[in-house]
């Protein structure tokens, strides 16, 4: 029973540090998410970090602050969202399963 305990216990160690890796490289893949039309721009790392944010010159002229935020929000979960998936497909490579989205 020893040597099985003793390889299980190898095993998820060698998980540990792939999924370190993986989570180390997400924080060098970076998506775009968008909203309309790609007025709005937000970049973010696949560890949720924003990079930057765009924002249209032609957005800004009309002065609706309400518009402005909203396409803000939406940019963002967009941004959000694909950062999430792309880290779930990552993490799946090594694991096999989909882990629940707070382990990232």
């Amino acid at each position: 029973m020893g040597k099985g305990l003793n390889k299980m216990m190898k095993e998820a160690q060698k998980l540990e540090k792939r999924l370190e890796a993986v989570r180390e490289s997400l924080a060098t893949m970076e998506v775009e998410g968008s909203a309309g039309g790609g007025a709005i721009k937000i970049k973010m790392n696949c560890q949720r970090d924003v990079i930057s944010i765009s924002i249209d010159p032609e957005v800004l002229e009309g002065g609706d602050n309400e518009m402005l935020e909203d396409l803000l929000l939406s940019a963002l979960r967009d941004a959000k969202q694909k950062s999430d998936e792309t880290a779930a497909r990552e993490m799946t490579k090594v694991t096999g399963m989909i882990p629940p989205l707070g382990n990232l």
